[in-house]
């Protein structure tokens, strides 16, 4: 009689995966041991580089397009610009087809921020040129139609095949207070930073195929048109 054993292991994309898991987890962790704006920040650029690998993972895990999604409705202000999530395009259980959630949802730290008027959602232009939005109910898990959700989201997408939809876009982190204005329909918020906020700002660049490159410098990043108080 012969026996015969069988041995398991990860995938490539398997692993990415988990290293993507691996890299939030132990940002979460290095934010609760430290303090201050500067090490929420750099814990903020290493919780969204392992968000940007996870969704390149599920884009290919998946064979389909997959998008890091930003909160983008200030009517939920304690998500606004600092929530993020992974939704890929697929099938759910119901048949329904759609943008289907990969995750809970990543907040940042407190008092860090997507910063809208620095970033870019294509390699053309800006988020105010209305790119890149989305309605969605995230996480909701039954697959949702890209304009189908209640609240609005902002995007960068990974093709089926884990490239960068979003090719050189950068993507830029912020530290500073959102301050909320308006009501109702017309409810709206500013991010606000002091003088000594000035450059307390990162960043990462999608790359074509699919990876993402840290900025630190504040100097290479453009000056948003965020409010300095002093």
């Amino acid at each position: 009689m012969k026996s015969t054993s069988q041995k398991s292991a990860f995938t490539l994309i398997e692993l990415l995966v988990v290293i993507s898991i691996i890299l939030i987890a132990s940002s979460i962790i290095f934010i609760g041991g430290t303090g201050g704006d500067g090490a929420a920040l750099s814990s903020s650029q290493r919780i969204l580089s392992g968000l940007a690998q996870g969704a390149r993972g599920q884009a290919i895990l998946k064979n389909a397009e997959t998008r890091l999604i930003i909160n983008n409705d200030p009517d939920e202000l304690d998500k606004y610009r600092r929530f993020f999530g992974i939704v890929y395009q697929g099938t759910d259980s119901n048949g329904n087809v759609g943008w289907i959630a990969a995750t809970q949802g990543t907040y940042l730290p407190e008092g860090i921020y997507f910063d809208a008027a620095t970033s870019e959602g294509e390699s053309s232009g800006n988020w105010s040129s209305s790119a890149n939005t989305m309605n969605i109910d995230f996480p909701r898990l039954t697959a949702q139609a890209g304009a189908g959700g209640s609240h609005e989201y902002l995007y960068y997408e990974f093709n089926s095949n884990g490239t960068s939809a979003n090719s050189n876009a950068y993507l830029v982190l912020r530290a500073g207070t959102m301050i909320p204005s308006g009501s109702g329909a017309a409810q709206t918020a500013n991010l606000t930073a002091t003088t000594d906020q000035e450059f307390l700002r990162t960043a990462l660049i999608f790359r074509r195929a699919g990876t993402t490159t840290p900025v630190t410098d504040p100097d290479a990043i453009t000056l948003s048109s965020v409010t300095e108080i002093n």
